[in-house]
């Protein structure tokens, strides 16, 4: 059986000159459009295994906060709250980046501030949030 590992390889790399070559004759609005919509489809894609609770405990990925590490129920409880944040987020941003295909150039030095703010807002106002969310433990001791 042959290996296929060079013939793979070379194919994918051509792919990714095509990928370059296609990003390179972008206009400048359109290249920063597609890395806010890519931006945006990359944390869709990583909300959805936290929302789906297929994120055990873990030091690198999740919400990883004093409450979360408190029990394993905490864990998928705050980390399922903040998959469905992190899926706002990522719609908000992947929306941001679709509006950009469509602007004029004239518009890209107004199009990056406005999002600039709208990324920062969707990622922060989130975390601000989860980071008041409390163990269970915590929870049940303060309303006694």
């Amino acid at each position: 059986m042959k290996s296929m590992g060079i013939p793979m390889l070379s194919f994918s790399l051509l792919i990714l000159l095509g990928v370059i070559n296609g990003f390179l004759q972008m206009n400048s609005i359109q290249q920063l459009a597609a890395i806010i919509s890519g931006s945006g489809l990359l944390i869709i894609l990583l909300a959805i295994p936290l929302i789906l609770k297929k994120v055990p405990r873990n030091s690198a990925y999740g919400v990883r906060t004093q409450a979360a590490f408190a029990s394993d129920a905490d864990w998928y409880r705050i980390n399922t709250i903040g998959g469905w944040y992190l899926l706002g987020a990522g719609i908000l941003i992947l929306a941001t980046g679709i509006v950009g295909w469509f602007l004029p150039v004239s518009l890209r030095n107004v199009y990056s501030l406005s999002a600039t703010g709208i990324t920062l807002a969707a990622v922060l106002l989130p975390c601000l949030r989860l980071g008041s969310l409390k163990a269970c433990s915590t929870l049940a001791n303060e309303q006694q």
